[in-house]
């Protein structure tokens, strides 16, 4: 056993050792840092005139979020913010008047829930209609968006087990809301589909070479000559890729949620999910979400690795691994499937870049199987994890079986 992390340390030290791959990880970080601070950069214009920098309105925006922390979403709450918004008179931009800066910018919040719920398909909920908003649609409010959510997926293609299913978990949710201050969560969410692609393209950078560089070299010939270099090696390198590709999610992973709840604030992990998403369906709290999304990246970071460590046991060159696992992670960004192909929606969505995108880890879409109805966030990793598990002995033979020349 001795020998065998001492191979893995071997490993290790060839990949770090490189400075292609430190630089590439340092700007990982300091990409992750830019992403989280980015949008508190610059200034916010009126008419041609400075109002406020993004930073002060993120302070301003999260002291109003906070003084109505702990209050239900309920027909007082939104009846209150709906008045507060009827009080701006009509402007080509009402966020740039006295009465929205004093009185209805504390609401914002409010007004962007109420928003999602009040919209139809054929007509739009905008400022106008809340200003004039009712006691009956206020009190409505929880009613309109059950059936809302029963209509949405009564239109899906699920089966019948499937809209029951999901249904079930709709009736979980807890209402009335209680609204809290999440920017630090809402930002995380954000930010973590680009850290996810960012830590994947790290990671097939770093471990690219871990077999096609022997071929490179060379040193295929004398490894898989050696005494351990069709076993012990081989598992050691297979170790090697899958604990880095592990050790650079969870790294760009906590970074990316520390800096976003020491910017934002780190209020909101027993907020709803249907603060920052209010038609979810899922009786999940924003920070349980946060670790549910966390647990997909990791996992479709670990598919992703043994994508790599495979392609890089049957190519020649490391540049042609990356070549690959490049156009894995991109070219779905271009693929948009409607969820009326139900059958090929939920099969592109098994794809690592779908497992980093909040929408796809959340989407009430589930996968049905076997009689079983499996939600988006527990099949994606499960489904990785199978996966990788069954190309790690196929690397294994690639590089073992390979004909030394």
């Amino acid at each position: 056993m001795n020998g065998f992390w001492s191979l893995v340390g071997f490993e290790y030290r060839k990949i770090l050792r490189k400075k292609s791959v430190v630089i590439t990880l340092l700007l990982a970080m300091i990409l992750s840092m830019i992403s989280c601070w980015g949008t508190l950069l610059g200034n916010y214009y009126i008419d041609g005139k400075l109002f406020e920098s993004h930073y002060e309105g993120m302070v301003k925006d999260r002291t109003y979020a906070r003084s109505l922390a702990g209050r239900e979403i309920g027909a007082g709450l939104i009846l209150e913010a709906a008045q507060a918004y009827a009080q701006i008179p009509e402007a080509n931009l009402y966020q740039g008047t006295e009465e929205y800066q004093t009185l209805a910018r504390k609401y914002s919040g409010i007004y962007s829930i109420s928003r999602a719920i009040y919209n139809t398909a054929s007509r739009r909920f905008n400022m106008e209609d809340f200003q004039v908003l009712t006691k009956k649609q206020a009190d409505e409010f929880y009613t309109l968006r059950r059936d809302k959510q029963t209509l949405a997926v009564e239109q899906t293609r699920m089966s019948d087990r499937g809209k029951e299913a999901v249904l079930a978990l709709d009736a979980r949710v807890t209402t009335p809301f209680t609204f809290s201050h999440t920017e630090g969560y809402t930002r995380f969410f954000t930010l973590m589909y680009s850290e996810g692609l960012m830590a994947a393209f790290v990671m097939a950078i770093c471990i690219a070479p871990l077999f096609s560089s022997e071929y490179a070299t060379g040193a295929d010939q004398l490894i898989l000559a050696s005494k351990h270099g069709k076993r012990r090696l081989i598992k050691a390198k297979l170790f090697t890729g899958f604990s880095l590709a592990a050790a650079i999610s969870l790294t760009l992973t906590a970074l990316s949620y520390f800096l976003s709840m020491l910017t934002f604030g780190f209020e909101g992990g027993n907020a709803p999910l249907q603060l920052y998403y209010p038609m979810s369906p899922y009786p999940v709290t924003m920070g349980q979400t946060a670790l549910l999304l966390s647990i997909c990246i990791f996992f479709a970071c670990l598919l992703t690795s043994a994508i790599t460590m495979l392609l890089s046991a049957k190519l020649k060159t490391p540049f042609g691994v990356i070549v690959l696992i490049s156009l894995l992670l991109v070219v779905p960004l271009f693929v948009n499937v409607h969820y009326d192909r139900i059958w090929l929606f939920n099969l592109i969505h098994l794809l690592p870049t779908y497992m980093m995108d909040f929408g796809p880890v959340t989407s009430p879409i589930q996968y049905e199987t076997l009689g079983w109805v499996i939600r988006p966030y527990v099949f994606m990793p499960l489904f990785a994890a199978v996966v990788s598990i069954l190309l790690a002995p196929l690397a294994y033979r690639a590089f073992k079986n390979h004909q030394i020349v």
